[in-house]
C-alpha cells in the first residue's frame, strides 16, 4: 500500500512508536486517542502538514463519560520478549488498512500444534461507539501478517501478551476516529455531501488513470488488500476528519511570540549552538609493506608539493587517493574538532584557514594531506533564522494538545462501551 497509502502508513507508524514508548502502566484505563485518518485516498489535505499527527496515549486524561462501562484493569504488559523496537513499529504500520478478511483469533493453538484453534469467537463485537460497533476482526484484521511472524519466534504466552498490546492501541486509535468521524458526518450538509461525493469521482478517476485502467487500478488494490471502494471510503473519512478538526480546533489553536521563545530557549543548547566547524579534504597514502615505504612517501611529498602549489586538490584526490571519499574528491564535509579519528590530522586541521594546504602528516600505516576547504566558526544561531521553522513546531504542539481535548469532550458525552473479554 505505499503507493496508494502514503498517509496511512506515516500516520500509523508514528502512532505505534508512541504508543510503544512507555511502560503499560502509564497508558491507564483503555481511552480513546485520535490517530488521524483511517486512510490515505488521494485528497488534498485541508489542514497544514497535510496529516493528522497521532496523540499519545499516555496524553489523554482518563475520562468518566456517562453510560459509559471501561475496564479498570491495566492493559496486559508486554514481556521483554516481545517487546517491539521502533522499527518493527514501522513494519506494522505497512499492513493491510482494515478490510473483511477473516483469521484466526489472538489466542488460538500454539505453534506447532496440530493447528486446531480453540473454541473462541473469530469475530465479536469489542466496542460500540454510540450506534456503531468495532470488532474483533476490524482491530486484529490488519495484525494477521505480524500475528503469524510472531507466532514463529515467541512463547505461546508472550505472542498472546503482544497481540493485546496491539489490539487494545488499536482499539484507542478506533474509538477516537469513529468518534470523530460520527460528529463530523452529522454535521455534513446536503451540498458538501454532493461537492464531496464529486471530488471523490475525480480522485478515482485520476488514481484509475495512473494505473492505466479501472480493472488495472481495481487489480493493484485486491494485490495489495483493498479496492477501489474501500479506498473511496477512507478517502471520505480522511475528508471528514481534516474538515472537522479544521472547523473545530484549528481556529482555537493560537501562537505568541512569548511561545516561539520559550520553545528557542529549551532547544537552543541541543539544536542551535553549533560549534566550531572546518570542511575537511583529505588524501591518503598508504605505507604498505617495508619494501614499498619509501616509494610512497616520494609519492605522498609529490603529491602534497602539487596540492600546496595550488593543483586541483580533488583531482589529486581522486587519482592517488586511497581513502574512501577519493571518488568525490577526498571531500568529507564538515568535522568538529575531535571528529577525526586521527589526532594529528584534527589538530592540524584546526590549525588552518579556510583554503590552506596542511602539512605532509605520517603515521606508521599512512601519509595524510589535507586541505580546509572552508571553516565555520563557533555560534549561536539566532532566534530569527529559526523563527518559522519553531513556529510551526509549537502550533503543531499545541494542536496535538487541542485535539486531544476535543477528542475527550466528545468521549465524555458519548456511549461507549468496551468488551475486552471478546478479544
Amino acid at each position: 500500500m505505499k503507493q496508494v497509502l502514503p498517509g496511512l502508513v506515516a500516520v500509523l507508524a508514528a502512532a505505534i512508536v508512541a504508543g510503544c514508548g512507555g511502560s503499560d502502566s502509564a497508558r491507564g484505563p483503555l481511552t480513546p486517542v485520535l490517530t488521524g485518518p483511517p486512510g490515505g485516498y488521494p485528497l488534498e489535505s485541508e489542514l497544514p502538514g497535510g496529516q493528522i499527527v497521532p496523540v499519545s496515549p499516555a496524553a489523554m486524561p482518563v475520562a468518566k463519560p456517562r453510560r459509559t462501562s471501561l475496564p479498570e484493569a491495566e492493559p496486559a504488559p508486554v514481556p521483554s520478549v516481545g517487546k517491539p523496537s521502533p522499527a518493527l513499529a514501522a513494519e506494522l504500520a505497512l499492513s493491510s488498512p482494515p478490510g473483511a478478511a477473516t483469521g484466526r483469533p489472538v489466542a488460538d493453538s500454539p505453534a506447532g500444534s496440530a493447528g486446531v484453534a480453540s473454541p473462541r469467537l473469530v469475530n465479536a463485537v469489542l466496542a460500540e461507539v454510540n450506534s456503531e460497533v468495532i470488532t474483533r476482526e476490524d482491530i486484529l484484521g490488519p495484525l494477521r501478517p505480524q500475528m503469524a511472524e510472531w507466532r514463529k519466534t515467541l512463547s505461546a504466552e508472550a505472542f498472546d501478551d503482544r497481540c493485546r498490546y496491539f489490539a487494545d492501541l488499536r482499539l484507542r486509535q478506533a474509538i477516537s476516529e469513529r468518534l470523530v468521524l460520527q460528529e463530523a458526518k452529522a454535521s455534513l450538509t446536503q451540498p458538501e455531501k454532493e461537492e464531496l461525493e464529486a471530488r471523490l469521482d475525480q480522485s478515482e478517476k485520476d488514481m484509475a488513470s495512473e494505473a492505466g485502467s479501472r480493472h488495472a487500478l481495481e487489480a493493484k488494490l485486491k494485490s495489495q488488500g483493498s479496492s477501489i471502494a474501500q479506498e473511496r471510503d477512507r478517502g471520505r473519512d480522511r475528508f471528514l476528519i481534516q474538515r472537522l478538526l479544521r472547523q473545530k480546533v484549528a481556529p482555537d489553536v493560537q501562537v505568541t511570540h512569548s511561545d516561539l521563545l520559550n520553545r528557542y530557549n529549551q532547544v537552543r543548547a541541543e539544536r542551535y549552538e553549533q560549534p566550531e566547524r572546518v570542511r575537511l579534504a583529505l588524501i591518503l597514502i598508504q605505507k604498505g609493506d617495508s619494501a614499498g615505504e619509501d616509494q610512497a612517501r616520494a609519492l605522498a611529498r609529490a603529491v602534497h608539493q602539487r596540492a600546496a602549489s595550488g593543483e586541483d586538490f580533488a583531482k589529486l584526490a581522486s587519482t592517488y587517493s586511497h581513502d574512501p571519499m577519493a571518488a568525490k574528491g577526498g571531500d568529507w564535509g564538515f568535522v568538529t574538532r575531535g571528529a577525526f579519528r586521527v589526532k594529528e590530522v584534527d589538530d592540524a586541521l584546526f590549525a588552518l584557514k579556510g583554503g590552506e594546504v596542511g602539512p605532509l602528516i605520517e603515521t606508521p600505516q599512512v601519509f595524510y594531506i589535507i586541505k580546509a576547504l572552508q571553516r565555520q566558526d563557533a555560534r549561536t544561531v539566532p532566534f530569527t533564522e529559526v523563527q518559522a521553522k519553531l513556529e510551526d513546531e509549537v502550533r503543531q504542539a499545541k494542536f496535538n494538545e487541542a485535539v486531544s481535548r476535543y477528542i475527550q469532550q466528545l468521549y465524555e458525552r458519548a456511549y461507549v462501551r468496551v468488551m475486552m473479554e471478546n478479544l
